[in-house]
């Protein structure tokens, strides 16, 4: 990547409303939540960029896997950002095949999966954000009845505790 182009990436990243740069302002968003105090970094998928040069297959697992130091669990985290509800009033937070790939992940690897979820305001300062668990998480479109219970405040670190993330 030249200079160029990490000059324009720059710029993308703050101005663009591009779903890819979107998601990666909230992933970026999401992980400053995780005091590196307390969780590290397992995994990262890559980035747009990284993906464009040469496609790397692991960017279909969640965005991230962390490790809670204190106990050594592992936890795997998808990151979406959604501005609002569909017209029936439902979450459209991801799409079947997506949903059954994460399934298969958390299978694969028998650790927990979380979809982080921020709701309205902006990809780096949401109004509102959900933590559900994976098996929670049951159909690409979910129902306020479901994510509501999972609403936490976006702007609080996150904790870990006995399987649970909050």
């Amino acid at each position: 990547m030249g200079l160029l182009d990490g000059i324009k990436d720059g710029i993308k990243y703050h101005l663009s409303d591009e779903p890819e740069w979107k998601g990666k302002r909230f992933e970026d968003y999401v992980e400053e939540l995780f005091d590196p105090q307390y969780y590290s970094i397992v995994e990262k998928t890559h980035s747009y960029r990284q993906n464009e040069d040469r496609y790397v297959e692991s960017s279909m697992n969640p965005d991230f896997v962390f490790r809670y130091k204190r106990t050594g669990d592992l936890f795997a985290v998808e990151c979406k950002y959604r501005s609002g509800l569909n017209p029936k009033g439902m979450l459209e937070w991801s799409n079947a095949r997506q949903l059954e790939r994460y399934r298969a992940f958390a299978k694969e690897r028998g650790i927990p999966v979380f979809i982080i979820i921020g709701f309205k305001g902006f990809d780096d300062d949401p109004e509102d954000m959900f933590v559900i668990p994976l098996e929670d998480a049951k159909y690409p479109t979910l129902y306020p009845s479901i994510f509501n219970k999972y609403s936490r405040n976006p702007r609080k670190p996150f904790f870990w505790q006995r399987g649970a993330l909050s």
